[in-house]
């Protein structure tokens, strides 16, 4: 029974597309059944009031319709497409003026015929016919005007759609680069605590598979809750410290209620890590890395310092920084206009503040 389901499932979704799309198309004739019947009405009750025979003059109108539709359709679904394609304004401005001064003859002949008047050139051609001319003209511009605003606002939509896949493409790439920049500097911390004391590697590998484990199976969503993220880096942390001992120097700290808050996941990490990769290579000295979170009821900021080895500098322009440049990437991708980065870039200090607002 599962598997006939299944089996059915692609049919049940091509039922939904179609009933989408005659639920669009109903709206649509609607949309011109209600532009035509306020076309009657509104000629039909300017000429009935100055003619003083409103029902007459709605029969009137009502009977020019097929003409104005005519023009009007032939103008938006003929020559507008024809003019986009070919870009020929000449030609298209001819066969419009020929397409409304055939819909208003048209229109002429019939109120002529309808009202028992004789139909001659002397008597089509004059002001009413001007009038007439005028009226189509009016009522097709309108259409017309609907027409390229409803064009414009699909392109938009369009234009809007694609800056948005191309954001996600670009943020799948980001990634990409991401996980196996931390893979990398993860099995650099084993192979550092590989080489010292074995209880410590066997600690470490447990640590390691717990951050491996959350990386594949928790950091999948565009944004993962904040207080996964600081469990993240609380294991990272513990990984750090064990590799450097007791000349790590090390204050982190979390205030303010960090629940309701979320954030991309591995953002911080990048930053964390960065202390560690470039404020603990004095190997003679002590490295010094402060790391604060302070949340709010409408963001957090985040800060990390660390103090770097004089040739900390030069080593960090040749490993090219990808952790940090994906990381701006991805704010300005993710959270445009609700962030700010600071970074202070001195020779015995490395200071980053991030801010990030609902």
């Amino acid at each position: 029974m599962a598997c006939t389901n299944y089996l059915y499932l692609p049919e049940a979704k091509t039922a939904m597309q179609i009933s989408g799309n005659i639920n669009q198309q109903y709206k649509r004739i609607g949309f011109h059944i209600l532009f035509w019947t306020t076309y009657i009405l509104f000629f039909g009750s300017i000429y009935g009031k100055y003619g003083n025979n409103f029902s007459w003059y709605f029969i009137e109108s009502f009977c020019m319709l097929p003409f104005i539709m005519a023009a009007t359709y032939i103008t938006i679904y003929g020559l507008l497409p024809f003019y986009l394609k070919k870009r020929k304004l000449v030609p298209t401005v001819f066969l419009m003026a020929l397409v409304l001064f055939s819909a208003t003859l048209g229109e002429r002949i019939l109120l002529r015929i309808i009202n028992n008047l004789p139909v001659n050139y002397e008597s089509i051609f004059g002001v009413t016919f001007l009038y007439l001319f005028l009226e189509t003209n009016f009522v097709v511009g309108i259409a017309f005007a609907i027409k390229i605003i409803k064009k414009w606002m699909e392109q938009q939509q369009e234009k809007h759609e694609m800056e948005k896949q191309n954001l996600k493409t670009e943020l799948n790439l980001l990634k990409t680069q991401l996980n196996p920049h931390f893979l990398f500097n993860t099995l650099n911390n084993l192979y550092s605590l590989s080489l010292g004391e074995s209880s410590k590697t066997s600690e470490g590998i447990a640590k390691t598979a717990e951050l491996l484990r959350s990386v594949l199976y928790e950091c999948n969503e565009p944004e993962i809750p904040l207080k996964k993220e600081l469990n993240l880096l609380e294991n990272y942390i513990e990984l750090e410290k064990m590799r450097y001992g007791k000349r790590l120097e090390l204050d982190f700290r979390v205030t303010g209620p960090v629940n309701g808050h979320k954030i991309a996941p591995m953002l911080l990490f990048t930053f964390v890590e960065n202390c560690f990769k470039h404020g603990c290579r004095n190997k003679s000295g002590k490295s010094c890395i402060t790391i604060l979170l302070e949340a709010g009821p409408r963001g957090f900021r985040f800060l990390t310092v660390n103090n770097k080895a004089p040739e900390s500098r030069t080593i960090s322009k040749k490993s090219g920084g990808i952790g940090l440049k994906n990381a701006r990437k991805r704010l300005e991708i993710i959270y445009p206009e609700k962030h700010r980065l600071a970074v202070l870039d001195e020779d015995n200090q490395f200071k980053l503040n991030l801010e990030i607002w609902k």
